[in-house]
């Protein structure tokens, strides 16, 4: 267990240490692939809920996504960062 922090100097080496470490799993496209297609479903969600007929091509970009990702993985494009 490491030692509490009491300083605020030693919360941001806390902090920078933090995204250091993480800083290749936000380097990952996929990790940018999923946010996006998330994106798009809630986009397409909220205007499906407002009565827009762009939530067909936001939803239909989600849907894409997941159609073409096992794709892109079979075909070695993506890798598989969460194994």
């Amino acid at each position: 267990m490491q030692k509490p922090v009491k300083t605020l100097r030693e919360a941001f080496k806390l902090i920078a240490a933090t995204w250091r470490h993480a800083a290749p799993f936000f380097a990952s496209i996929e990790v940018w692939l999923m946010v996006m297609a998330a994106a798009a479903t809630v986009g397409g969600v909220f205007l499906a809920a407002m009565g827009d007929a762009r939530s067909l091509l936001a939803i239909g970009c989600a849907v894409g996504y997941l159609v073409l990702r096992p794709v892109l993985h079979a075909k070695g494009i993506l890798g598989w960062p969460f194994l």
